[in-house]
């Protein structure tokens, strides 16, 4: 299964108009196995998932800083560099002209933006997403 995830995240993540250089598929790798294997795992086991991957020198990872970690970045589909996620949440303008319903309103954050992004790029392909996790 994390086989599939990990081909059904790299299709979703090739554009089929330009083929990707070795060096931008080799960051998609990466993302993907972030993303497939460690999706599942607890803060303390992606760190273990992270050493493990930083102890191979011939991958192109992200350039953590301090307390960042390697999930805390994505491939930008457009340069194939490394790009914070928190340089893709959209600004939020609450709205001037009316007062939105409570539960409408969707602040966007690091969490949701990427949650989006994934599910995005599973759906695209007219597969099916199934998120999981704890209930906050």
């Amino acid at each position: 299964m994390y086989t599939k995830q990990s081909l059904d995240l790299l299709e979703g993540l090739i554009n089929k108009d330009k083929t990707p250089t070795p060096d931008v598929l080799g960051r998609l790798y990466v993302f993907v196995l972030m993303w497939s294997v460690g999706a599942l795992l607890e803060l303390f086991d992606r760190k273990k998932l992270e050493d493990f991957l930083m102890e191979k020198k011939n991958l192109d990872l992200p350039p953590i800083k301090g307390e960042e970690t390697i999930f805390e970045y994505v491939v930008n589909p457009e340069t194939g560099q490394w790009q914070h996620w928190i340089n893709r949440v959209p600004e939020y303008n609450y709205p001037k002209d009316s007062i939105p319903e409570y539960s409408s309103i969707l602040v966007p954050n690091v969490d949701n933006v990427r949650t989006d992004f994934l599910i995005d790029t599973i759906a695209k392909q007219e597969k099916s997403v199934l998120l999981i996790g704890e209930q906050v």
